[in-house]
């Protein structure tokens, strides 16, 4: 059993988060997918998938870099905040000009240039946030990682209701909305980080080489992540329509919902792991992790299979039923992932992002491969086949890296033993139940 349940504790802390951030979003996301119907909804997806992807490669894994470092203390902390800042500053810039040209040179025609500024926009807006809440998880800092959180859900809630409701903007509505709170979180991160260290560049040859070098390879590692997330979006925006795009996406968010828990203990996971004295025997704690929370995700992905066609029509409208079969087309590659998403954490603080490259590039081309033979047939569905395929494949590769590294079997991972319910019943107690 693991010496004290802090690093549980902060997991369920981070889920919490998550919860109520996905409460709120999810709301945020039924009352866009009414009001801008799937053609808007398809097309605000669009806009911003070249914006997400230059973020996950601009920021050049950053976030994961100072983790690792702050956690190994190689270096001062102001000397790591200095070169952060730097980092920051050049990569905006960067990013900014790079979106505009792309989405101008491959997206609609009727995109407006405003619409395409607001959009490149949110590429500093999200690396600020990137960049310094990486501060936070390396000083393992998570209950205050938590509060920056759920700030952008909720100011996005209320900006979605007065911009797109009531001022009827539609589409610039919800591309100012995400704009804004993602700004607000930006300076509010800036401010909080600026009351402990003084935020000034700092300029040290040595470190930034160090960071760009392991960042950059995390970097890679996420952004082949997040092409493998939206390479379908970008092909069924090209071989289909914004309509099949308005209806994949909400089959998408329906099943990434399984996601949640795993998500908030892999945050977690990274930033003790950074600081884990002893690699091998964090690693046993990580199987406990994956054996406890596999079969709740197996439970979830049962329940959204057999309700999932009477909740979708029901929350967005008749004509998101198509998004039910490609929810759970989907469903087998999610559940699959929900464990590379945990393992491939554990790696990251371990300083060895390149697994995940290794195991998931393969599983991009199958992706990018299916698609263009499966969209032109059969649309989301084509999709969501090809997600699931390469979700597969890549957890599956991942899993036997992960073995030979840890030297743990398959049923050290994935067979309950006694010790996990010990733990279970372990943090019942600690709760705070009036008995």
């Amino acid at each position: 059993m693991l010496k004290n349940y802090s690093f549980v504790k902060d997991g369920i802390s981070v889920f919490g988060t998550q919860i109520l951030t996905l409460v709120i979003g999810f709301v945020s996301g039924v009352l866009l997918a009414r009001w801008l119907g799937p053609a808007g909804r398809g097309a605000f997806t669009a806009l911003l998938v070249y914006p997400t992807i230059m973020i996950s490669l601009l920021s050049m894994g950053t976030r994961q870099a100072t983790v690792y470092y702050l956690g190994k203390k190689k270096y001062s902390e102001s000397e790591v905040v200095g070169v952060i800042l730097l980092l920051l500053i050049l990569s905006s810039i960067i990013g900014v000009l790079t979106s505009v040209a792309i989405i101008s040179y491959t997206q609609n025609s009727d995109y407006s240039l405003i619409l395409i500024l607001l959009t490149s926009f949110t590429i500093p807006a999200n690396l600020t946030i990137n960049y310094f809440t990486g501060i936070l998880i390396g000083k393992q800092r998570i209950n205050k990682f938590n509060k920056f959180m759920y700030l952008v859900p909720i100011i996005n809630f209320v900006l979605i209701i007065f911009l797109v409701f009531f001022i009827k903007l539609y589409i610039v509505g919800a591309v100012l909305a995400t704009l804004i709170s993602n700004i607000v979180l930006a300076l509010y991160a800036l401010l909080s980080i600026n009351r402990e260290y003084s935020l000034k560049i700092c300029y040290v040859p040595e470190l930034i080489k160090k960071m760009i070098s392991l960042g950059s390879i995390y970097a890679l590692s996420l952004f082949i992540l997040n092409l493998n997330y939206r390479v379908d979006v970008i092909i069924l925006e090209h071989l289909s329509n914004v309509t099949e795009i308005g209806q994949y996406t909400i089959g998408v968010g329906f099943a990434e919902l399984l996601w949640q828990l795993p998500t908030a203990f892999g945050l977690v996971i990274f930033s003790y792991s950074a600081n884990a004295k002893n690699s091998d025997k964090f690693s046993q704690d990580i199987a406990k992790m994956i054996r406890i929370v596999f079969p709740v995700i197996l439970i979830g992905s049962i329940f959204l299979y057999s309700s999932s066609e009477y909740i979708i029509p029901f929350l967005y409208g008749s004509e998101y039923t198509p998004s039910v079969k490609m929810l759970k087309i989907l469903l087998p590659g999610i559940v699959m992932m929900s464990f590379f998403k945990i393992i491939n954490m554990d790696l990251a603080g371990r300083g060895k992002p390149g697994v995940t490259i290794t195991a998931f590039l393969p599983a991009v081309l199958v992706n990018i491969m299916l698609n263009i033979i499966l969209v032109p047939d059969f649309g989301g569905c084509g999709a969501a086949f090809a997600s699931t395929i390469s979700y597969t494949l890549a957890s599956v590769s991942i899993l036997y890296y992960y073995m030979k590294i840890t030297q743990l079997s398959l049923s050290d991972i994935f067979i309950c033993k006694k010790s996990d319910i010990d733990l279970i019943l372990g943090l019942i107690h600690t709760l705070p139940i009036k008995r």
